[in-house]
């Protein structure tokens, strides 16, 4: 059984929602980054919440559209500074503008790619899928359930990863007589304790904070270590 390999150190940014990222998420990519000296990024998507657009009830409470988004732009702020290039998955979060203006009505001619509306520097750029050293990257939300890494590997035939499923972090290895693939799920690394996660409360599997990394084509998760007071502790494990 053979795992294809390949050159480079991939760093994987999974499901941030901003403005509901983790307070400590980009001191601890950052550390990663260091620890295994990430030659490439990639974000499996949903870099923003857009609560406010969601097609379900509205929260009453919540930041408006205007005002989440401006939120959003200046905790990117950050990410874009300490990742100029950064290749980012599209995704059913980011995508909200964009699904509501098609249910308005409005022609597509009106509306302003990613990059305008969130202010990103020219490295980063979008696309529905990557590939990095034969290692296919995407949001995950083409497949459901605790195995969808495996399962849209499996369906790809090829090595992918994903995010978009908060509570199933994890890497999954296929093999057959003659080769092996893997899927992995990179978690993510939302503020639990954030209005827009609210709906998760009474959920039996809780979202799994951590990252991903692809070195020379080998994946790994890595997770975020946290203290009692819901702190990252600045322990890089993996």
């Amino acid at each position: 059984m053979k795992l294809t390999t390949g050159e480079h150190r991939v760093l994987v940014i999974p499901d941030l929602q901003a403005p509901y990222e983790h307070p400590d998420a980009l001191a601890f990519v950052q550390a990663v980054a260091a620890e295994h000296q990430c030659d490439t990024v990639m974000c499996v998507g949903d870099e923003v919440d857009q609560m406010a657009m969601s097609r379900f009830d509205p929260d009453p409470d919540a930041d408006s559209a205007g005002v989440e988004l401006i939120r959003a732009r200046e905790h990117l702020a950050a990410w874009y500074e300490a990742f100029p290039e950064t290749k980012v998955c599209t995704s059913n979060h980011t995508n909200r503008v964009y699904k509501a203006a098609y249910a308005a009505g409005i022609a597509e001619e009106y509306i302003r790619p990613i990059n305008e509306w969130l202010h990103a520097p020219e490295g980063w750029e979008w696309a529905d899928e990557w590939r990095v050293d034969g290692v296919k990257y995407e949001h995950g939300d083409a497949a459901g359930g605790m195995y969808a890494a495996r399962n849209l590997a499996q369906v790809n035939r090829e090595s992918t990863v994903i995010g978009h499923h908060h509570a199933h972090a994890t890497v999954a290895y296929i093999a057959n007589s003659g080769e092996m693939i893997f899927g992995m799920n990179v978690g993510c690394l939302i503020d639990t304790t954030a209005r827009a996660f609210k709906y998760g409360r009474l959920y039996r599997f809780k979202p799994t904070l951590g990252c991903g990394v692809v070195l020379y084509g080998v994946p790994y998760f890595v997770p975020m270590l946290l203290n009692k007071k819901g702190r990252w502790t600045g322990e890089v494990v993996v």
